[in-house]
């Protein structure tokens, strides 16, 4: 009889074994559910270093779990060790802008406040929280910071931000990761599965021609500068650049224009307008008319060579004789390509006309160029 009881022992002990091995497998089952959130990007309004940006993420969620938090990672390296990117500021409250695709109700915005230093998985963090969230959809999410989130403050630098959502447990539900870049203080800027990657060139044209308009301005040496001379009544300056993208993006990338003031030319209260053209519907360069100082009595305009524009009318540009557009605040499509590139390159142009009533001085400005690659 002790002998049976024995063997009673030993299946029981058997047995407990059994279900714990079950339990350890099913946990790393649930692990393994993380799905990755596709079209995923970060588009940043200004790459200029250590400068307060706007940070517009959007994604779509392949999951239908309810959303109650997502997680925005800023860091050095798209994986392994997360450092936080020099001389970031992420305030306690950011600002959110419209906040879409999430399902539920209430959305609340909190970051590490003050400078990212270090390392550590909440050390460079946002966090978006939904107040009351439901059952998701599989649809585009578009998130907002629109304050609260100052750049790094080393130039010519690529950072990323890991991607997180999470439901109420909180348990990770998806994930992927995005990259930025900033550049220089004056800026022709960019914002930036397989680890992302980006590479963005500006060099400097000295002759030929741009849209079949002739090149009468050497860029110099340097890729971000437009030095147009000494300008003169009835006679266009035309200058140009070669923009050379390289990503991995799956569904390609766009490059956009800006003027960092408007108007994008001045000498104290003096100014050159922007061309009437707009990127919508640019057209063919005419003259300035205006009859009073400053008021259209100089033009500034851009053109592309791109033909194949993701908005609007693709070729709007390269139609002869060539189009023209006036240099805006709001960043505006220059470049475009559907698929990801290697060393794809692209001649952009600038245009610059005065009439005899613009009043003498040292006229300068500045124009931002963003590339927003698209994972």
């Amino acid at each position: 009889m002790k002998k049976y009881k024995n063997i009673i022992r030993l299946t029981a002990l058997t047995i407990l074994t059994v279900l714990v091995g079950m339990l350890v497998f099913q946990f790393h089952i649930a692990e393994l559910q993380a799905a990755t959130l596709t079209s995923a990007k970060d588009v940043i309004s200004t790459s200029r270093p250590g400068v307060a940006a706007i940070h517009t993420f959007t994604f779509t969620t392949p999951s239908s779990t309810a959303i109650k938090t997502i997680l925005f990672q800023f860091c050095t390296a798209a994986s392994g060790t997360c450092t936080a990117p020099s001389g970031m500021i992420l305030t306690a409250v950011p600002t959110l802008g419209t906040v879409t695709g999430i399902a539920g109700t209430g959305y609340a915005a909190a970051g590490t406040s003050g400078t990212c230093t270090g390392t550590g998985n909440t050390d460079c963090t946002a966090t978006l929280t939904v107040t009351t969230p439901t059952t998701q959809t599989v649809t585009a999410v578009t998130v907002p910071f629109n304050s609260g989130i100052t750049n790094p403050s080393t130039a010519s630098t690529v950072s990323f931000v890991r991607v997180t959502t999470r439901d109420t447990g909180p348990t990770t539900i998806d994930t992927n990761t995005v990259a930025f870049a900033v550049l220089t203080s004056t800026s022709m800027a960019m914002t930036a599965g397989v680890d992302p990657t980006l590479t963005f060139s500006i060099a400097a044209v000295s002759s030929g021609a741009v849209n079949t308009a002739t090149i009468n301005v050497s860029s110099g040496t340097g890729p971000a500068v437009i030095p147009f001379g000494t300008l003169t009544s009835g006679s266009t300056k035309i200058a140009a650049h070669d923009v050379t993208v390289s990503t991995n993006g799956l569904t390609g990338y766009t490059v956009t224009v800006a003027a960092l003031a408007n108007p994008p030319l001045a000498d104290g209260s003096n100014n050159i307008d922007v061309f009437t053209g707009t990127n919508a519907a640019p057209t063919s360069w005419s003259s300035p008319a205006g009859s009073a100082a400053s008021a259209n009595t100089g033009f500034f305009g851009y053109t592309t060579e791109e033909n194949a524009l993701g908005t609007g009318t693709a070729a709007r540009f390269t139609t002869s004789p060539p189009k023209w557009a006036g240099v805006i605040t709001t960043p505006e499509e220059i470049i475009y390509n559907a698929t990801g590139a290697v060393n794809q390159t692209t001649r952009i142009g600038w245009q610059v006309e005065i009439n005899a009533l613009q009043p003498a001085g040292s006229y300068v400005g500045s124009v931002l160029l963003v590339a927003t690659p698209t994972y």
